[in-house]
């Protein structure tokens, strides 16, 4: 299956740790690859994108300065791919995973550290 770890930074000069280190934990046994955001990007050129990637998973991280526009990629993911596979993980939505499963059109949440439990999905 081919999986894409993406996230949407605050601004383009900050990059994210924590796909490079589900990546790196991931990429001997998976097709996957990660990719980089920002706030400031269109969502339909975002949403555009990934769909243009062929995707049979996506994986976001997701931060308080980003789950609002997360919430909308997924609702025209969904929209527009409704057999895409699509998980959240990351500090926003780790506490209240259950919240996210019933507000979000998601299939999966990972919650707490995501380098053992993301290969189980």
């Amino acid at each position: 299956m081919k999986t894409l770890i993406t996230t949407l930074n605050s601004k383009y000069i900050h990059t994210s740790l924590s796909l490079r280190l589900l990546y790196v934990a991931s990429y001997h046994d998976f097709d996957i690859d990660f990719k980089e955001y920002t706030i400031k990007d269109s969502l339909d050129h975002i949403v555009d994108d990934l769909l243009g990637m062929h995707l049979d998973v996506i994986a976001f991280s997701c931060y308080i300065w980003n789950i609002e526009y997360i919430e909308k990629i997924c609702h025209q993911l969904r929209q527009k791919q409704p057999q895409i596979i699509i998980i959240l993980g990351g500090p926003e939505v780790t506490y209240e995973p259950q919240h996210f499963l019933e507000q979000f059109p998601v299939d999966y949440i990972i919650s707490g550290e995501g380098e053992e439990v993301f290969r189980n999905y």
